[in-house]
């Protein structure tokens, strides 16, 4: 996997920087926005605006993680990019 592209998202004071989002199809990981606060954010004609990056998988693979119960999993991991909101 590699960094993909660069989104923006509208946030606001409600946000939680750090409590981030998962995509589906790669349910182990867990994706965050650039910045860590609003004051981080550039304003724009009274929204502020955050930034994200993807992974993108250029090919297909697996991953082997550990759930928090002991359980091995292993999932497929299909060509495509992922954690886009």
């Amino acid at each position: 996997m590699k960094r993909g592209n660069t989104y923006t998202a509208i946030v606001t004071e409600e946000t939680d920087f750090f409590k981030g989002w998962t995509d589906n199809r790669l349910p182990n990981m867990v994706f965050l926005y650039d910045q860590e606060s609003l004051e981080e954010c550039e304003e724009i004609n009274g929204s502020f605006i955050a930034t994200y990056s993807t992974w993108v998988v250029t090919e297909p693979r697996q991953m082997e993680y550990i759930q928090p119960d002991g359980t091995h999993v292993i999932i497929d991991i299909a060509v495509g990019e992922y954690g886009k909101l």
